[in-house]
């Protein structure tokens, strides 16, 4: 009789708190009210005419030359034809970098371009292959070596 009595003291104390709940639920959602918003207007081309540019914009335009600020997406492909090879005394090489990132990219194009090593390259998979033309296979050693100071492993073979 007393579990009894608890039971339905309980339940009567838990949906007067309910009642309560969510009777202050429903008078909060009846204060809040939904901002207006005016419909998106686009730009009219005579508007577009008139607004001044930012300077920055003035300051690029006006340069005749072009600075290299990184991370930029500058890619540049030089291809190697077997006919200009075959001319020359040149030595074609395979250089395996395996799975590099935009910076180790662009270090080898800096690394080879200041050394004046014409390469061209391909992609299998993830892994970049480089195809390397040169004279001196100690020299392309030398310059390779330089760009394990950029995380950068490789392997060279002869074709």
């Amino acid at each position: 009789m007393q579990i009894r009595l608890l039971i339905g003291i309980f339940s009567i104390f838990t949906c007067i708190l309910l009642f309560i709940l969510i009777r202050n639920y429903i008078g909060a959602m009846n204060i809040y009210e939904l901002p207006e918003i005016g419909p998106y207007e686009l730009a009219k081309p005579t508007d577009l005419q008139h607004s001044p540019s930012p300077d920055w914009l003035n300051r690029l335009s006006g340069q005749n030359e072009r600075e290299f600020i990184y991370p930029a997406s500058e890619l540049q492909v030089k291809l190697l034809y077997a006919n200009s090879v075959k001319k020359s005394t040149k030595e074609v090489f395979r250089v395996s970098v395996g799975v590099i990132n935009d910076y180790q990219f662009f270090c080898i194009n800096q690394v080879f371009g200041a050394h004046n090593i014409e390469y061209s390259y391909y992609k299998i998979g993830e892994n970049i292959w480089l195809v390397v033309a040169t004279e001196d296979e100690n020299y392309l050693r030398s310059v390779l070596d330089k760009l394990k100071h950029y995380a950068i492993n490789y392997t060279l073979s002869k074709t």
